[in-house]
């Protein structure tokens, strides 16, 4: 699949699934103009804003994570950068292993996040997937 709107929907769909089965009400913005996809609401009433992003394994075992936004209009394509007080979580869906990752919106969040071994069997400093499956 190309088309990155489909791949947007897909990867929104999954974060709403999975915060459901986590125990959140998901709660959709009405505009589409906020930096954030998805409200989610905990038992106890604590509301965290989510991004969703979509992310495909590469053949090296990782995903990268583009933590940007991008859009177009008559001046031509442009790309930002997230603020951290936007929203609290990326939400990010990869559908070759049919999971959603969290991780928390900071400026040192992991641009690369590992799913296989490392090739030199380094661990040090890995950002593991395993580890970006709760909230």
């Amino acid at each position: 699949m190309h088309h990155t709107k489909a791949k947007g929907d897909i990867g929104l769909t999954k974060v709403i699934a999975d915060l459901t089965i986590k125990g959140f009400v998901p709660c959709i913005p009405l505009s589409e103009h906020q930096p954030y996809d998805i409200v989610g609401i905990r038992k106890d009433g604590m509301a965290y804003k989510f991004q969703a992003k979509y992310a495909s394994l590469k053949a090296n075992g990782t995903i990268d994570v583009r933590f940007r936004r991008c859009w177009s209009d008559k001046n031509g394509t442009h790309i930002g950068h997230y603020a951290e007080e936007e929203f609290d979580y990326y939400a990010i869906y990869c559908p070759d292993r049919d999971v959603v990752l969290y991780v928390p919106n900071r400026l040192d969040c992991p641009k690369v996040i590992r799913f296989g071994k490392t090739a030199n069997n380094q661990t040090q400093s890995v950002k593991w997937f395993r580890d970006y499956l709760k909230l």
